[in-house]
């Protein structure tokens, strides 16, 4: 992957041209608590026969790159597909959120990301939530926890081609929504994704 001199304020704060090493070297702005996703193989939760996916399902918008700076619009509000950077952002907690363009990339390789309002999440829901990202990364580092200010309602669980809305702190839907969505976008295959 080429290097792009395009900065902008979601953008790491150096260049690399290995996207496979991209989020090992990368100081991403906003980043406060990195999660580890040390081999492409993942537990891969087991779904029984009928399970019933939470969350909307929206329609997909592909998975082209586009260069570092391209602004994307999309079908819903955190997005759920569509064309994105060629690397994602470095998994774990931010206090700035990437651009949707590097997060979209991480929803393709089986994330979760889990956004919040900061006008409605605030101290002991924000801590709880923040522990509950840590907890779930323990089992699989691809998540992300991210404040959006723009966001219709307290919290957004997203995945591949799904957004489940949350009018308050739900630590049990939280768990539902990560335990039948991770390791499961387009990119993965029975748990293997990429980094």
């Amino acid at each position: 992957m080429p290097a792009n001199s395009h900065e902008s304020p979601s953008q790491p704060s150096t260049a690399s041209t290995s996207s496979s090493t991209m989020n090992s070297i990368q100081e991403w702005k906003g980043l406060i608590e990195p999660f580890s996703v040390m081999t492409p193989e993942s537990p891969l939760p087991e779904l029984y026969p009928g399970t019933i996916l939470p969350g909307v399902r929206f329609p997909d918008l592909g998975q082209e790159h586009v260069e570092v700076g391209t602004s994307v619009t999309y079908n819903s509000n955190p997005p759920t597909s569509g064309p994105h950077y060629p690397y994602p952002a470095a998994w774990g907690i931010y206090k700035e959120p990437p651009a949707d363009e590097f997060l979209v990339h991480n929803l393709e390789h089986g994330g979760v990301i889990i956004s919040y309002n900061p006008k409605q999440i605030k101290d002991q829901e924000l801590t709880q939530l923040r522990q509950q990202a840590r907890s779930l990364s323990y089992f699989n580092g691809r998540i992300i926890l991210t404040p959006r200010q723009n966001l219709d309602t307290a919290i957004a669980l997203t995945a591949w081609n799904y957004l489940q809305k949350l009018d308050s702190y739900n630590s049990t839907a939280v768990k539902v929504f990560y335990d039948t969505h991770i390791v499961r976008g387009p990119e993965c295959q029975e748990g293997l994704c990429p980094g």
